[in-house]
């Protein structure tokens, strides 16, 4: 087996590129983003669908999640399959019946295999949904967190168990 670091960021094996690398030649999945709301968010516009205003950054790896538009944007040079995950928490609001919704977009249009749905089963219910999906990102894809409720008044999501994260998968 022939492995060799390129200088560009890639191992190489006969030629072909195999794993993106630190630049050392250590395969790494970056970039790699975790964020989370700020605050607990009030959710007031019922059927309405909302960015998430993940303002709070655990972790990033290549600075590619910006806190102010609530995006993140895919660098050069890291274009590739990307394993994305996201969580949405509402506490003691959801009626029997009543739902709340995520998406992610990409570049303003929903990816369809990251859309998720949960719904009430009692009275005042804490409801929470997650997702995990891979998806191929182009240099410059803006990925975005969507928030939707149908519970008729507001609703409060929870900053502790509301996020987004993902990372680029290796030999992509």
């Amino acid at each position: 087996m022939s492995l060799t670091f390129n200088p560009n960021g890639t191992i190489l094996h006969n030629g072909t590129q195999i794993a993106p690398s630190d630049g050392t030649g250590v395969a790494s999945n970056t970039p790699m983003w975790f964020v989370k709301l700020g605050s607990n968010y009030n959710h007031s516009s019922t059927n309405t669908w909302l960015i998430a205003p993940l303002s709070s950054e655990i972790f990033d790896t290549d600075n590619v999640f910006n806190t102010t538009t609530y995006k993140m944007t895919v660098p050069s040079g890291k274009a590739g399959k990307y394993f994305m995950y996201y969580q949405q928490h509402i506490n003691d609001a959801l009626d029997q019946g009543e739902n709340m919704q995520g998406k992610i977009q990409k570049n303003g249009s929903n990816l369809d295999q990251s859309y998720s749905i949960q719904f009430s089963v009692t009275t005042n219910k804490t409801t929470r949904m997650h997702h995990s999906f891979v998806e191929t990102l182009a240099v410059g894809d803006e990925i975005a967190m969507w928030l939707y409720h149908h519970e008729g008044g507001t609703v409060t999501y929870q900053s502790y168990a509301t996020w987004f994260g993902g990372y680029r998968l290796i030999g992509t």
